[in-house]
């Protein structure tokens, strides 16, 4: 645009002027002055109530990839620009120290399962020994009785002068060697059980050294794994920040990784506006000038909270981005769409006159001014829907309005487009 065109607008001023001078001088068939004035036709169209902001655009999803340990960087696999699924190996640390470990470990529960499986062998030869020594103590106990009967019978027969002392004197031992043989019997029982109670204490003890020691193998084995750097989740390598050789710290990233499909943007609208966003209902136009772009979205999360400093609200949109032409960081210009009306009357705003809060549009009618209230409804930057008192097709006074009252003949020098 050079700067000739911007006296356009003055020529056509001045030459408004030098007209309503000449016309001035002439006079009407009644005697009324005729005043030239610009007009316009009221079209039907489309008109939106917008809030209008800017935002950047943001990542879905975008981490710092941070190692886990400290070691030296073996090898990197990806690159700048690089597509990664969740999990995918992104580097490896030296891990030497980490494998050691990780199959002594692996001994050490192969010996802890081991003990286990042989106390269980020995909790297993305890119980037959009880077995053993129950099925003596019970012959010991019958044959106790059965001597204690005879004994008594044989007491008796030798008062009776049936039998002599010799066979009592014999009996007599063969039924005290049985209490002996009872009492040993009892205390094999008793040995028998405190061997059990034993085998049974020392098998959770091997238990627990195995769950020690399986415990201790999850830990190395974490600790291993821990020298993969693997990607959180699906997303491009959008920055890398080491080499191999070089040290690797949890304090420092080697990478960003970031979900770009899609896209979100965070605008701040203030606190008056807030309430008129609708989840998954308020249409959002997103004008992207770096490259030459409008996409349309809708409203999908609206933030629970106001800015106590600011007095504004976060809501966000996504938009879907395939072809990836939606980077991280560019400037989005956001129109946010509350309301629509469509097959309205639409005039220029500057068509409009307003006194004492009400609204007047000045109708050409048989080559005269006449003022007519409207009502009006959406405003947008230059356009105004008009609910009531306008039709389509209707001429009205654009420009001039301050030379023009109601019932003065007029003459139009120049049309314009109401849209």
């Amino acid at each position: 645009m050079t700067a000739r065109a911007g006296y356009v607008p003055v020529i056509a001023v001045l030459l408004f002027f030098m007209l309503l001078d000449l016309v001035l001088v002439a006079q009407s068939e009644n005697g009324s002055r005729v005043i030239p004035v610009f007009a316009n036709i009221v079209e039907a169209g489309t008109i939106n109530r917008k809030i209008e902001t800017s935002a950047d655009v943001l990542p879905l999803l975008g981490v710092d990839v941070h190692p886990d340990t400290v070691g030296r960087i073996v090898e990197i696999f990806v690159d700048v620009g690089l597509v990664v699924k969740k999990g995918q190996e992104l580097a490896q640390i030296n891990n030497d120290v980490q494998k050691a470990q990780f199959e002594q470990a692996k001994a050490a529960v192969t010996v802890a399962k081991a003990a286990v499986e042989m106390q269980k062998v020995m909790f297993e030869s305890a119980q037959s020994s009880l077995v053993s020594s129950k099925s003596v103590l019970e012959s010991a106990n019958v044959q106790v009785k059965n001597l204690a009967q005879t004994r008594a019978r044989f007491e008796k027969l030798l008062s009776e002068g049936a039998v002599s002392r010799q066979q009592l004197d014999d009996l007599v031992a063969q039924h005290d060697s049985a209490n002996a043989r009872l009492i040993g019997a009892t205390a094999d029982v008793s040995r028998a059980n405190d061997a059990i109670l034993s085998a049974k204490m020392t098998i959770e003890v091997r238990r627990a050294e195995l769950l020690q020691a399986e415990a201790n193998l999850n830990a190395v084995r974490v600790a291993l794994d821990n020298t993969m750097v693997r990607a959180p989740f699906d997303g491009v390598i959008v920055s890398r920040r080491s080499d191999p050789g070089a040290m690797a710290n949890p304090a420092a990233s080697l990478f960003r990784i970031e979900q770009n499909d899609p896209v979100k943007i965070i605008a701040s609208v203030i606190e008056r506006d807030i309430d008129q966003m609708k989840v998954g209902k308020t249409r959002v136009l997103v004008q992207l000038d770096s490259i030459d772009q409008i996409y349309e979205g809708v409203v999908d999360l609206v933030h629970p909270s106001i800015d106590s400093v600011s007095r504004t609200g976060r809501v966000e949109i996504l938009l879907k981005n395939p072809d990836n032409r939606l980077r991280t960081g560019m400037f989005a210009k956001l129109s946010f769409l509350l309301n629509t009306s469509s097959d309205v009357p639409i005039v220029a705003r500057d068509s409009l006159v307003r006194h004492n809060g009400q609204h007047f549009a000045y109708v050409i009618e048989n080559g005269c001014a006449i003022k007519r209230l409207v009502k009006i409804g959406i405003i947008d930057e230059a356009r105004v829907e008009i609910v009531s008192g306008l039709k389509p097709g209707e001429q009205i006074i654009s420009r001039g309005l301050e030379f023009v009252r109601e019932g003065s003949p007029v003459k139009v020098v120049e049309s314009e487009s109401g849209k």
